[in-house]
């Protein structure tokens, strides 16, 4: 039995769709006699949290409004952000190849590990750089982001059982499959490691959107008009 080994990185790849010919069914039904369902592996990471003080507010608008622009909104006119959560996606996606030689002058290749790998990588905690510790604006900066943060955290939580459901249904939806001898090779395994990277790609793409989108209701200018009236009342009473 032969194995070929893909991990492919999220974004360095080319989506192929590959459908079965009808006249290949019943090969592949004789393969499929033959193999047991994939094993899958899904891990995760939060990544370790770092916080910079050291940027002004050109950067802090500037990378807000790319946020919003990233899910077609635009950043309202008189927000000045004094802080800002960013985190870069962990997405890995990777299909340990079999293959078995069946009837014919046939090849099958199958799945037998689908392993994914789904997190974050260096989440930051900007915070304006002209803020004064223990201030009002400065605490309430902090806590804000560190929502921000949270809702990252949780998200990801509440999407990974559904995303090793999605993951562990792909094997009866996709199958395997089956090439003519001498059109097996790296090419052949890769069309199959796309197959399923595809299904996969989709759900962490809905999923990204949504997470962006609630973030987006944190930074909501009524939510902004509470806070610095909050501060401002507090302030004002001391």
């Amino acid at each position: 039995m032969k194995k070929v080994f893909f991990s492919l990185i999220f974004g360095c790849f080319i989506i192929n769709s590959a459908q079965a010919d009808g006249k290949l069914v019943k090969y592949e039904e004789e393969c499929l006699s033959f193999i047991e369902s994939p094993k899958v592996e899904l891990t995760s990471t939060y990544g370790k949290l770092k916080y910079d003080y050291s940027k002004d507010s050109t950067f802090l608008r500037q990378e807000t409004a790319k946020r919003f622009q990233d899910l077609g909104e635009k950043l309202y006119d008189g927000f000045e952000p004094v802080g800002l959560t960013k985190v870069r996606d962990a997405f890995d996606f990777g299909v340990t190849v079999g293959q078995i030689d069946i009837s014919n002058g046939y090849t099958c290749l199958y799945p037998e590990t689908i392993t994914v790998h789904l997190g974050y990588y260096v989440p930051t905690i900007y915070i304006l750089n002209s803020l004064q510790k223990g201030t009002c604006l400065y605490d309430m900066a902090l806590r804000h982001e560190k929502t921000h943060m949270q809702i990252y955290i949780e998200a990801l939580d509440y999407f990974l059982p559904q995303l090793k459901s999605t993951v562990n249904g792909l094997f009866g939806k996709l199958g395997v499959k089956v090439v003519k001898r001498a059109q097996t090779g790296r090419g052949a395994a890769q069309e199959l490691n796309d197959l399923y990277l595809q299904q996969v790609q989709k759900e962490v793409e809905r999923w990204r959107k949504e997470v962006e989108a609630e973030q987006l209701k944190l930074d909501s200018p009524e939510h902004y008009i509470i806070e610095n009236k909050l501060c401002q009342e507090l302030e004002g009473g001391e």
